[in-house]
């Protein structure tokens, strides 16, 4: 049976859009946020002086009936390179974690007065002149009150932070790779252990109980490894995706070889499992648009493809809703794109 991509709503987001999250908490999963990144245009004057990343997240409410997409609030910020919700409420609240280009993660709460819009909770910064280039939360599988989380950096840095009270409290750092650590992630199953991917074409995984370095350095991919994906349903099932044009499935308990990989005619930026179909899964494929997969027998293939966006591919999220709307964004276009896949 064929798989149809219909899109349904389209905005111009002003900025280079890099970034679409839905919010998987119930009551809130018409909620989307979208990230951007901007150069600040400057003058002859001020080239030679350093550049400044300007960003915005933008928020929006989704539901059957919008025909027309327009964000309920806009926070200025520097470049977003990353968001992630946490997939439970932390002290009743949704929160979104946001890293920068200033090197900070951001957690924003959730706030209904009134109208719905995100508030600055508490952010933490990574150090000087890095880019926070990644982040992901523990607890999308087991709730906690006070959840990790663990942050990538553009110098090949690793850190783990939890939360405590109101703040976030390093617990550790890694040199993960030697150019940048594009992407990183938590294992759902066993938030012990943690993986990385670099530009330096390295799989890494992570064992925060028995070693200061990685316990296992893979080198299978054969360009930069640009985001990692633990699945929330399949124990030891994982995806990672590649500048060599790969998406990979892995099983995590022997990742001497993939279970298998499939090409996809560009970079993979992003991958998200379906929350509700867990063999299928959505692509953000840099230069080459986004892609449905399907994994059956032992077997990924691309079952759709989506090429409405003219710039390239990197924002991309399924909402959290048996309807299998998504949400995907482009970059040099600044596109957000709301589509729904009927299967």
């Amino acid at each position: 049976m064929a798989v149809i991509w219909n899109n349904k709503l389209k905005w111009h987001t002003g900025y280079s859009a890099d970034s679409v999250e839905w919010c998987p908490i119930d009551g809130y999963r018409n909620v989307l946020v979208c990230g951007t990144y901007q150069l600040e245009k400057k003058d002859e004057v001020e080239q030679s002086s350093r550049q400044i990343r300007l960003g915005k997240i933008y928020l929006f409410i989704v539901n059957k009936d919008t025909t027309e997409l327009c964000p309920i609030q806009t926070v200025d910020t520097s470049g977003i390179l990353d968001q992630k919700w946490c997939y439970h409420t932390i002290q009743d609240y949704p929160v979104l974690a946001v890293v920068t280009s200033q090197g900070f993660i951001e957690l924003y709460r959730l706030v209904q007065e009134g109208t719905i819009s995100l508030k600055l909770w508490t952010n933490l910064s990574l150090g000087q002149d890095i880019l926070a280039l990644s982040v992901d939360w523990s607890t999308n599988k087991t709730p906690s009150a006070e959840p990790s989380l663990v942050v990538s950096d553009s110098l090949g840095g690793i850190t783990v932070l939890k939360l405590i009270v109101d703040g976030l409290q390093k617990i550790g750092s890694w040199k993960g790779h030697n150019f940048e650590a594009w992407i990183t992630a938590f294992n759902y199953w066993n938030t012990n252990t943690f993986y990385s991917g670099g530009d330096d074409c390295i799989f890494k995984v992570y064992d925060m109980r028995v070693s200061d370095d990685a316990v296992i350095v893979n080198r299978r991919h054969e360009a930069g490894v640009t985001t990692i994906r633990s699945h929330i349903e399949v124990e030891h099932q994982l995806l990672t995706g590649s500048y060599d044009e790969k998406v990979r499935l892995w099983d995590a308990r022997n990742l001497r070889q993939s279970v298998t990989e499939t090409e996809v005619n560009g970079g993979v930026w992003r991958l998200k499992f379906h929350p509700y179909k867990p063999t299928t899964i959505l692509a953000a494929c840099m230069y080459g648009g986004f892609r449905i997969l399907r994994f059956e027998e032992q077997t990924l293939s691309v079952v759709c493809e989506y090429l409405e966006h003219e710039s390239i591919a990197y924002g991309a999220d399924w909402q959290f809703d048996e309807e299998s709307l998504v949400a995907t964004c482009s970059f040099y276009d600044c596109k957000l794109h709301i589509g729904q896949i009927i299967f």
